[in-house]
């Protein structure tokens, strides 16, 4: 009897035990690792909101902070270590950084041009458009954005009509202006989805040419990696792969009941615009070919943009998003 009461005894000291428990167990809880990311309001970041929303990050371990910056302070952030990843279109400056020894490389795609739904294209008011199919661009306005995608398609665009810069009224944009936005701008300029949707659906725009048409299946934008996942913890970086992949392929399940209310809850967007736009593409297992990107470097080379000549072998780090397809 003395046995079962001391047995009985301490059962009750045990079963009064939990809270030290759960205090030491909060204690001895692997905490997660901050890394921080640029992510804009816009479709085009929605495979990161995603592994946000989801927890796919937090599942790896890794606690997302989204900061929002435009696209040149996004690269001096990155190069100055103030954000770990960055989402950028492609432009001069990010191989130039590359050129010049900055511990940076691109890792993963982002969006690339494919047959299907316009996601970009060149536009004009209405009745630029419908002067320009009736007689062609000589003379028209158009709107520049220097150093990137955006004026390479120019080229690609004018090409298309036999002309170059001399030939139309050049607006030169600085980069991050208001030419991709949703704002009537008197002149053809390129501008992306939603802006895309919205200016088509208010009627006083028209699509002059669309990007895939000049050039098929270009990169539109990369996912690019810091000193910090490549050289110092590059199992961080894999990790942040496989969440951002997660994203990836949970984005490219299309226009889902869930992905429209994290897509609308980030970026505001009323849902009728989400559902209308088009949404890029991204490849599933994250992978980009470098041969979309080299008449892009080419042009930049031969424009004095670009420092020098860049291999794909120095810009390209494909082992990140290889290692989590081996898994």
């Amino acid at each position: 009897m003395k046995r079962l009461l001391a047995l009985a005894l301490l059962c009750a000291v045990w079963a009064c035990a939990p809270k030290q428990e759960t205090k030491a167990g909060k204690d001895t809880a692997p905490k997660l690792t901050r890394l921080t990311l640029n992510v804009n309001p816009t479709i085009s970041y929605a495979p990161l909101m995603i592994a946000k929303e989801e927890g796919f990050f937090a599942a790896e371990g890794i606690d997302a902070e989204l900061v929002s910056l435009d696209s040149n302070g996004a690269l001096a952030a990155l190069v100055a270590g103030k954000i770990d990843v960055l989402s950028t279109g492609v432009r001069a400056g990010v191989f130039n950084m590359i050129l010049a020894g900055q511990p940076i490389q691109v890792v993963a795609d982002k969006g690339h041009s494919s047959a299907g739904c316009i996601y970009e294209a060149f536009v004009a008011p209405a009745a630029m458009a419908k002067r320009i199919a009736e007689r062609g661009l000589r003379g028209e306005r158009v709107a520049i954005v220097r150093g990137g995608v955006a004026e390479y398609l120019t080229t690609r665009l004018l090409e298309s009509h036999k002309l170059t810069t001399a030939d139309v009224v050049a607006i030169p944009m600085p980069q991050g202006s208001h030419v991709s936005s949703r704002e009537h701008i008197e002149a053809v300029r390129y501008t992306g989805e939603p802006n895309l949707s919205i200016l088509l659906t208010e009627g006083a725009t028209k699509i002059v040419a669309t990007t895939e048409e000049l050039e098929p299946g270009h990169q539109i934008s990369l996912l690019v990696y810091g000193k910090k996942l490549l050289r110092d913890d590059p199992e961080l970086g894999r990790r942040f792969m496989r969440a951002y992949l997660r994203g990836v392929r949970q984005f490219n399940a299309g226009k889902t009941q869930r992905n429209m209310e994290i897509v609308g809850r980030f970026t505001k967007l009323p849902p009728e615009t989400t559902r209308g736009a088009c949404w890029t593409t991204i490849a599933d297992d994250g992978r980009i070919d470098p041969a979309a990107v080299q008449p892009f470097l080419d042009w930049a080379l031969a424009e004095q943009y670009l420092d020098g000549p860049i291999e794909a072998s120095r810009w390209w780090n494909p082992s990140f998003v290889d290692a989590v397809r081996a898994q």
